[in-house]
């Protein structure tokens, strides 16, 4: 049996209050030794409360924050084994690269030859060996943030705080920058606490997502969970593109469930990432189907979850390919179908009336 990595940090019943405001409910969040956490959440949902009450900035109105089990409460700021990185970098404009990331050694008192050997091997980490020389304002958006990585990791602290440090890049840069983030962090095997409101940024990176509304937590798990399993009607209309449609539950077979809407009668495993969850028979829920699990036109032909369709919008979307369909028994209710785009485009027109389906193993029930 796999023994579990140890915790580091804990919030127990943490509450944070600004201005007579509970921005913060009272959470509880453990966060391992050595893992990749991702937070979380649109504006406003208490994900970047979370980093600053650990990294010290500010102090919790109620409970307690731990590391390795001791209140840190009120341990000041330049206490804590913690580095953070911002968006906007922190750069100081006037020092060089290499001054920039030794500062932190500096100030500890190291020798110059022991700060030297420690920035060339930090840059050689973040791939940065021969910036060395330059200033800030000389170097990219992507390498001004591989030196405030560098600063970051130089001091070996036990949790890097990473606020939304992707968010000023373009999208290709992003996407190299989360690659390079989780292999740097496998590498030097420090534990990352990485704020975002960007779901794409969250699967790519993460051990595990913590997603946080209106200062709660909705959800904790890993990103296949929490795509394919979300506990609730907000983390799967937060967490990616989902169709949802009303259902009452009925009868409950050996490994199924019968599933009665207004467009249809489906059926829905009761195991592994398919399970029904908290709803019940007086609770009513909504049946969710991911777009890509969906087939529509003669695949869904002997489907026993499938419903007649109109086709409302289709789109190329590089690899892969959009359809809108409405229900022929409830126009008004949309589903969305995604497809690997090929040559010759979509085989479907606007106004064309087809069936869909999808597998009783690809769905999942959840409450409002």
């Amino acid at each position: 049996m796999t023994e579990q990595p140890k915790t580091l940090v804990e919030l127990s019943g943490v509450a944070k209050v600004y201005g007579g405001v509970e921005v913060l409910h009272a959470i509880d969040l453990a966060l391992r030794d050595g893992e990749f956490m991702t937070v979380l959440g649109p504006s406003g949902s208490g994900k970047t409360t979370v980093l600053r009450l650990i990294g010290g900035l500010v102090q919790p109105t109620r409970g307690k924050v731990l590391l390795d089990g001791r209140d840190i409460s009120a341990m000041p700021i330049n206490r804590r084994p913690f580095n953070t990185v911002f968006q906007d970098y922190a750069l100081f404009p006037h020092m060089t690269v290499e001054a920039n990331v030794g500062y932190g050694l500096k100030v500890r008192g190291e020798s110059r030859a022991r700060i030297r050997d420690r920035v060339i091997e930090t840059l050689r980490l973040v791939a940065l060996e021969e910036f060395a020389g330059r200033y800030p304002s000389q170097l990219s958006g992507g390498q001004q943030q591989r030196v405030a990585l560098a600063r970051a990791i130089i001091c070996e602290p036990r949790l890097i705080l990473l606020d939304e440090p992707l968010g000023a890049l373009d999208a290709e840069l992003r996407r190299q920058m989360q690659r390079f983030l989780k292999n740097l962090q496998r590498e030097i095997r420090t534990t990352f606490l990485f704020v975002t409101h960007d779901q794409e940024e969250a699967v790519t990176m993460a051990d595990r997502i913590c997603v946080m509304n209106h200062g709660r937590i909705e959800q904790i798990g890993s990103p296949e969970e929490v795509y394919y399993r979300p506990v609730n009607e907000y983390v799967a209309r937060f967490f990616g593109d989902n169709n949802l449609i009303d259902v009452a539950l009925g009868e409950a077979g050996e490994e199924d469930r019968e599933l009665v809407s207004d467009v249809g009668s489906f059926r829905c495993r009761l195991e592994g990432r398919s399970a029904v969850g908290a709803a019940t028979r007086d609770s009513p829920g909504k049946l969710l189907v991911r777009p890509e699990a969906v087939v529509i036109g003669e695949a869904a032909n002997g489907m026993r979850n499938r419903m007649k369709v109109r086709v409302e919008e289709t789109g190329f979307v590089g690899p892969v390919s959009q359809v809108t369909v409405s229900a022929a028994a409830k126009p008004e209710l949309r589903i969305m179908v995604k497809l690997p785009s090929r040559a010759g485009g979509i085989p479907l027109a606007v106004g064309d009336e087809t069936e869909i389906g999808w597998s009783d193993r690809e769905c999942h029930v959840v409450t409002a």
